[in-house]
Order: C-alpha cells, then sequence, then structure tokens
C-alpha cells in the first residue's frame, strides 16, 4: 500500500485510498458522499454574523448609531474574530452567548415596553447559564463584572429591578450547576473536571500538579503566558500591526459616562486575571481564551474613533473627521490585503 494512502472501512472490508481522494463527508457506513462540507461546518459561521449583529446592536445602543456600525464593521475585520469564528471551538458559541446576556442584561434594567417583563432576566439567566456549561471559566469572566453591578442594583435598585436581578442570577446558578451534575455522571466525582483523568496535570491553578513543569504552575509563568498571549493578539485584534490597540486609551475617555456598557467592557481584562491561572496560553488562533471579551475591544475601539473624529460643525473639524476616516479605511485596508491572507493562509 502506497505511504500517501489510508485505509477505510467500507462493508466490512477495508480498501486502500488515496489521501487527496477522501472526500469532505462519509455517511455512517463509511460511504462517500461527494466533497461538500458537513452541516456543523456552518454552525460558528452563522453564529459570528449574528453576534456581529449583536455587536452593532450593543453599540448603537449604548453609543448611538455610528459607532454601532463602526463596532460591527471592525468585527468583521478583524482576524481574531475571523480565525475563531471558522473553526470548530466552543468560542463562536461562546460569544454569542456572551452578547446575548448582555443585551438581555440591559433590556433587564431597562425594561423596553414592547417585551414581557420576565422575558429579558429570563433570557439574560439562561444565557448566562449555558455559557458556565459550555466555557465555565469565560462564565466566570462574564459573570464577575456584571455580578458586581448585580450586587450594586440590589442595594440601591428599586423592588422591580431587584427581583429581575435575583431571576437572573438564580436562573444562571441552577442551569450553571448542572455541569456539576454532568461530572459526577462521567467521573463519579461533582468535583472531579473529566481532563484531569486523561490529562492529571491539566487543572487550574498553582503549585505542584498543575501543568506540566515539575514545579507546578506559577506567578511567574503567569505573567509570562499572559505577556505572550496578549503579544499575539496585539497584531491580530485588528491586523493593523502594532496599531491595532492605538484607539483603545481614547475609546476608554469616550465611555467613561456610559456606566451601562462598564460590565461588558470589563470582561476582558477580567478574562484576562483568570486565565492567568491556567497552566498555558493560546497563541495558534490569538489569544483565544479572551475571545468572548473581543466585543468590549471593538466597541472602544469604535467609541475612541468617532470621539476623536468628533462633529464636523467647522471647516477644521471636518477636515480632521476626513483625515481620520482615511487613515481607519488605510489601516482596514492594509489589513485586507496583507496581514489576513498571510495569517489565515498557513491554516
Amino acid at each position: 500500500m502506497p505511504e500517501e494512502a489510508i485505509l477505510l472501512p467500507t462493508g466490512g472490508e477495508k480498501t486502500a485510498i488515496a489521501r487527496q481522494e477522501i472526500p469532505a463527508v462519509l455517511d455512517l457506513s463509511g460511504a462517500p458522499q461527494g466533497n461538500r462540507p458537513a452541516p456543523r461546518t456552518w454552525v460558528n459561521p452563522l453564529l459570528a454574523g449574528m453576534s456581529i449583529w449583536m455587536v452593532y446592536l450593543l453599540g448603537k445602543r449604548t453609543l448611538g448609531e455610528t459607532t454601532g456600525l463602526l463596532a460591527a464593521g471592525l468585527t468583521l475585520s478583524s482576524p481574531f474574530f475571523l480565525m475563531n469564528s471558522s473553526v470548530l471551538l466552543a468560542h463562536a458559541w461562546g460569544m454569542w452567548l456572551t452578547l446575548a446576556f448582555t443585551l438581555a442584561w440591559l433590556d433587564t434594567l431597562e425594561g423596553p415596553p414592547h417585551l414581557p417583563g420576565l422575558l429579558p432576566p429570563i433570557t439574560a439567566g439562561l444565557s448566562l447559564g449555558v455559557l458556565a456549561l459550555s466555557r465555565p471559566l469565560t462564565a466566570l469572566g462574564v459573570a464577575i463584572p456584571f455580578g458586581i453591578h448585580g450586587a450594586i442594583l440590589l442595594w440601591r435598585g428599586s423592588p422591580v429591578i431587584r427581583r429581575r436581578i435575583l431571576i437572573v442570577g438564580a436562573l444562571a446558578l441552577f442551569i450553571g450547576s448542572l455541569h456539576f451534575l454532568w461530572q459526577y455522571a462521567v467521573t463519579g466525582d461533582p468535583l472531579i473536571n473529566p481532563y484531569t483523568l486523561w490529562w492529571e496535570y491539566d487543572r487550574l491553578g498553582f503549585g505542584p500538579g498543575h501543568g506540566v513543569r515539575e514545579s507546578g504552575h506559577s506567578l511567574k509563568q503567569a505573567l509570562l503566558n499572559t505577556r505572550h498571549s496578549l503579544n499575539a493578539g496585539l497584531s491580530d485584534l485588528f491586523g493593523w500591526g502594532k496599531f491595532s490597540w492605538i484607539f483603545l486609551p481614547f475609546g476608554l475617555w469616550a465611555v467613561r459616562r456610559e456606566r451601562r456598557l462598564w460590565p461588558a467592557i470589563a470582561v476582558f481584562p477580567v478574562l484576562v486575571l483568570i486565565y492567568a491561572a491556567y497552566w498555558v496560553g493560546a497563541w495558534l488562533f490569538g489569544p483565544r481564551y479572551y475571545y468572548e471579551g473581543l466585543p468590549g475591544l471593538t466597541l472602544l475601539t469604535s467609541a475612541g474613533i468617532v470621539w476623536l473624529a468628533g462633529r464636523p460643525r467647522s471647516a477644521r473639524r471636518k477636515a480632521r473627521a476626513l483625515a481620520l476616516t482615511a487613515v481607519v479605511a488605510l489601516l482596514v485596508s492594509a489589513n485586507a490585503l496583507w496581514y489576513l491572507p498571510a495569517r489565515l493562509g498557513p491554516m
């Protein structure tokens, strides 16, 4: 049998075929079904498309339509977004759930008249709870800033808001607790992560037994991993090289009074802190452990650009807005023409 051939089970027998002849899809009996993508390959792209729309809705609602449109466009052009939305990992699902939770959280607090009173808190609780089942650490990173916001509202909010916050928290905790029921079902112990049955070292925390090093995971290694992950994501954020983060400081200033957006923006730094306790970083697809915090970064960047452009009330401001528009267009074009092909091509 040639080296570049594999054994394909068909009808109870094994048939050698060349690797280049392997179809994209096989039925359950092993019979070729033609070179067409499996339906599951469409799931993450569809979730990604819906996430872009939800980024727009979040930006429009909190910062205005211009910022929302720009944030959606920057998300679509982001190499970090495209890489992690094009592979069969759970990050696209995690981002969709995070955005669904964020929008439902705003509806919970503001109570739009066209929505039934309990629908927003139920949606928020379901979204966060399901996120906890899919990506527990990421759900923790989302829950911490919103939990702080919720605690403040429980202290200062109206009785209606307090009741809604309690519904969100109770529902999220109930659904998230099913994670421990699942662990009990597959390991016999609700506190044993099935990962550790195969990789005993694959656990969160510091010291011996955490990670592949004999001494275990350490604070020094956590800092090195975090720095390396952030450096890897520096260019992948928008494909602008070291300039991908240039508008973030201006965005922080621009949103300083939009308190509704603060929890969503805080998700990214909280994820960075949480995953520092994990023994290994992620670099192949960028810092993918921080992926669900991307909407906050795109909204901050968009807010910074819009704030710098200002309102074109005078000829001078119009010139500044046009110049900034040209700079952003140049950066986005450079990403599309050079960075994206070079980054995505080898994958």
